[in-house]
């Protein structure tokens, strides 16, 4: 119905421009666009539109929230107003629903603005209202992690949370709400008061729930780009963490674990928080149990060259687990592998001083590390490139 009466507004609107005395093509087309420009779009037109705004202003100053908002979401809607006046306008409507506690939609309209003036004059004062309101919401997760903490029952504390019902918070997904609140202040103010600790609750929130990707994410990126921030030496701690549990095991990709094992050496060089007795001790339990990980990756690494059939390759790399982490079980059971080895190439040379395919591998792997150490005996020194730690596997 409304676009069959759209359909015949230009003939109406040129019948009252011909009536008018209007002789030309052009002002008849030019009549017709300002009589139904109102009416088939929010673009129009408005010489009064600073006046509205100054009236709407007194109403929002008055407290008459619900009867302004209106008025402001229509000079924000306008796209041929003023720029400036467009983001006011939209950035009072967001701050009507924010005076009436109407969380949620105050955080929908903030971030509309965002989005049609991303650099304008009012994007660190709405980053700053969308940070506390998320950080409001956020509460009650942190009751729910202390509430673990003192042993209650988790199930019933989130029954009790959903059964009431709060229009200053979402209704669904009250803690995914915050989350993407959160990201959306650090990507439209990310030099702004408060970038670094939305970084930091996503962060955490991740890291509580398990998600140690996003975690690491998230605190990588404060680290990288908040070098200043009070909270960068926690944010390392659980960096660090994230990156050695993100990685799935020994059997996947080790770059998260070689990731974290230089976060732990350059908190230890340049970062004067990890210097006291405490902190130092973490570093160490972090580091053991990175080197850990990287051992068992490689000693998988050999073990599946044995598996294939490739004793030469296996042969090679037990011998870099045997090198790479002295005094370790993975040091131990690498030199019962290449024992295995060397017994099993000697049985099937057939005598043992015949040099069979796989004992002349063996001797020349040997020849290559630097001579044929006895293999219960201390191991000799790899050449620099095989001996570092984080050096490219074979």
């Amino acid at each position: 119905m409304k676009s069959s009466i759209a359909r015949f507004l230009p003939f109406v609107a040129c019948a009252a421009a011909l009536g008018s005395g209007c002789t030309t093509v052009k002002s008849l087309k030019q009549k017709a666009q300002e009589s139904t420009r109102g009416l088939v779009s929010k673009s129009y037109d408005d010489p009064q539109a600073n006046e509205r705004m100054a009236a709407a202003e007194k109403q929002y100053e008055a407290g008459e929230y619900t009867k302004v908002r209106g008025t402001f979401r229509e000079l924000a809607d306008n796209q041929l107003n003023p720029a400036l006046l467009s983001e006011k306008a939209r950035f009072l409507e967001a701050e009507c629903f924010r005076q009436q506690g109407k969380y949620p939609d105050a955080v929908d309209t903030y971030h509309k603005m965002l989005m049609e003036h991303p650099t304008g004059a009012y994007r660190e004062r709405a980053c700053n209202e969308m940070f506390k309101i998320a950080d409001y919401w956020l509460d009650d997760t942190r009751a729910e992690i202390q509430a673990e903490q003192d042993g209650e029952n988790i199930f019933l504390h989130r029954s009790k949370r959903l059964l009431k019902f709060d229009k200053t918070k979402p209704t669904m997904d009250r803690e995914g709400r915050a989350l993407q609140t959160l990201e959306n202040v650090h990507l439209n103010d990310i030099t702004g008061p408060t970038a670094d600790k939305a970084l930091f609750w996503c962060g955490f929130v991740n890291f509580y729930r398990g998600n140690f990707v996003e975690a690491d994410h998230y605190f990588s990126t404060l680290i990288e780009f908040h070098k200043d921030s009070a909270l960068r030496p926690k944010a390392t701690e659980l960096a660090i963490i994230s990156k050695n549990n993100s990685t799935g095991g020994a059997v996947y990709d080790g770059q998260k674990a070689s990731e974290a094992l230089q976060l732990v050496n350059h908190a230890e060089a340049s970062m004067p928080e990890f210097s006291d007795t405490e902190k130092r001790d973490f570093l160490t339990r972090q580091k053991l149990a990175i080197r850990a990980q990287q051992a068992e990756k490689d000693f998988k690494t050999a073990e599946y060259h044995e598996q294939t059939k490739h004793p030469g390759s296996a042969y090679f790399c037990y011998e870099i687990v045997r090198r790479r982490y002295p005094g370790t079980k993975y040091s131990d059971l690498a030199t019962q592998r290449m024992e295995a080895i060397r017994a099993q190439a000697e049985a099937d040379a057939g005598k043992p001083k015949t040099v069979g395919p796989v004992t002349a591998a063996i001797q020349g792997i040997e020849s290559v590390l630097g001579g044929a150490p006895a293999i219960t005996g201390t191991p000799g020194a790899l050449p620099a490139s095989i001996a570092t730690p984080g050096a490219p596997r074979p």
